[in-house]
């Protein structure tokens, strides 16, 4: 039978499927009917490269034969679609814990705060701790929530309802009615705008101060000067980075591989894989890209 592949925008969590899913040779994973209850549970449809049956006159150019046999290329595809596109529904109440919870206002003044996940009543309410929250955050006030879970970056809006300093401090939102989730890659990367220094063997390089523009937990983008020979593929060099985390600016000692160059409009930019570095100064680039990535630290131009 004839298949197209399936597209997550013809999946709603927790709304029944209005078609058969199968894969690129035909098998059933899901029949006409079957309810996706979870974000998670959407990823592990999409890693294995989900098709249907075109609509009645449907014409795609991106059919699948009936006896071709486009399994890996297809799978591929669809994994990849699955990460660039935003989930919507429900909040996760099972699976991972949300982490790096960050609240701001939708009116008035920018302010944001970082907080933790305490516990939901099912359609009721979120509990966030509330200490260190700014006061700014009063009940009647609209906010809009950020927080990590699993392989997803999450999203809502919502309204705070309460506000209990005794016995503890607590926060009350309202229940939100949807949540927008949105898969993250296996190194999520975020623009940046950072000076840092180069060295190499423990001496200055030429053109010793670059522009970091993007981070990863695995790797930099580096803009150097378009006429220095410094930072071909495959040299090593160092990079002192400093990042700002909780008003604190902690340089992080980076040992690193020049992998990609590439010229345009006089910039140049060059992409470097982290090599042997240790454990704590990985884990701070790790929680640098997740501030970023939650709004708790602007991605500003850093001297």
């Amino acid at each position: 039978m004839p298949l197209v592949p399936l597209s997550q925008r013809e999946v709603t969590i927790g709304v029944p499927l209005p078609f058969s899913v199968y894969t690129a040779d035909g098998r059933l994973l899901m029949a006409r009917g079957h309810i996706v209850h979870s974000a998670e549970q959407c990823e592990r449809l999409f890693a294995q490269g989900p098709f249907r049956q075109p609509f009645p006159g449907e014409r795609r150019d991106d059919a699948a034969p009936e006896d071709g046999d486009t399994t890996p290329a297809s799978a591929g595809r669809a994994r990849r679609g699955h990460e660039d596109q935003t989930l919507v529904g429900p909040f996760p109440v099972s699976g991972c814990i949300p982490e790096d919870f960050v609240i701001t206002l939708a009116n008035g003044p920018a302010v944001s705060s970082r907080t933790r996940f305490v516990g939901a009543l099912d359609d009721v309410s979120l509990l966030l701790a509330g200490a260190g929250v700014d006061p700014a955050f009063a009940p009647g006030e609209a906010v809009e929530g950020q927080f990590i879970a699993g392989r997803y970056r999450h999203a809502f809006e919502s309204e705070v309802i309460g506000r209990h300093a005794t016995p503890f401090d607590v926060l009350y939102l309202r229940y939100p009615t949807e949540v927008r989730s949105r898969a993250l890659r296996r190194h999520v990367r975020v623009g940046i705008d950072v000076t840092a220094r180069l060295s190499q063997n423990d001496r200055p390089m030429a053109g010793t101060e670059v522009r970091a523009v993007d981070l990863s937990a695995a790797g930099v983008g580096l803009l150097v000067n378009s006429n220095a020979n410094s930072l071909a593929p495959g040299e090593h060099f160092k990079l002192s980075l400093p990042l700002t985390r909780a008003g604190r600016v902690r340089t992080a000692p980076l040992n690193c591989i020049a992998r990609n160059r590439r010229t345009k409009d006089g910039e140049t930019l060059v992409g470097a894989e982290f090599g042997n570095t240790s454990g704590d100064v990985r884990a701070l680039v790790k929680e640098y890209v997740l501030d970023v990535l939650t709004g708790a630290v602007p991605p500003e131009r850093q001297a």
